[in-house]
This record gives C-alpha cells, sequence and structure tokens, in this order.
C-alpha cells in the first residue's frame, strides 16, 4: 500500500511539473521591449542588465544610470503582462 501511494505521489507531481512548463508565448526580446518602454523618460537610456526566464515569466533587471534608477520587472510570458515591478531611486 506503501509503494502504491508513492508511486501516485511522483505521478502527480510529474503531471503538474509538465502542466506548468508551457511555451512561452512572447521571447524574451519582446519582455525587454516592455520593460524599456515601460521606463523611458526624459532623462538617460535604460540599460537590460540580465534576464532569466522562470516559472512561466521573466524577470527583467534594469537600470538607467542618468537618472539614478534600476529596478525588476516581472513579466508574463504568456500574455506580457506585468506580474510585479520594483523601482529603486538613488
Amino acid at each position: 500500500m506503501k509503494r502504491t501511494g508513492s508511486v501516485l505521489f511522483v505521478l502527480l507531481l510529474l503531471i503538474l511539473a509538465a502542466c506548468g512548463n508551457s511555451d512561452p508565448e512572447i521571447s524574451q526580446e519582446q519582455a525587454e521591449s516592455i520593460v524599456i518602454e515601460r521606463h523611458s523618460g526624459d532623462i538617460g537610456e535604460i540599460e537590460i542588465i540580465s534576464v532569466n526566464h522562470k516559472w512561466g515569466k521573466y524577470i527583467v533587471e534594469w537600470g538607467n544610470e542618468e537618472n539614478c534608477e534600476s529596478g525588476t520587472e516581472h513579466i508574463d510570458d504568456q500574455s506580457g503582462e506585468v506580474i510585479k515591478g520594483e523601482v529603486s531611486i538613488c
């Protein structure tokens, strides 16, 4: 009986893992573009520092040295919507 429970648990984990790994609808470049458009202003240029893709979202770190801003945006990889954004100013 213990073995059956373990097998079911492993199968459930595999099914859940497969459901969470769908292919992104937007590209990394599109996610970067969303962040640039969202934070562009009159002073300086937005520089993309890093982009990571995990758990159905792009995590984009950016900075603008000229106006002393930086931040991180979480972009949904299916819709391109901003899930969460953090901005810091020097």
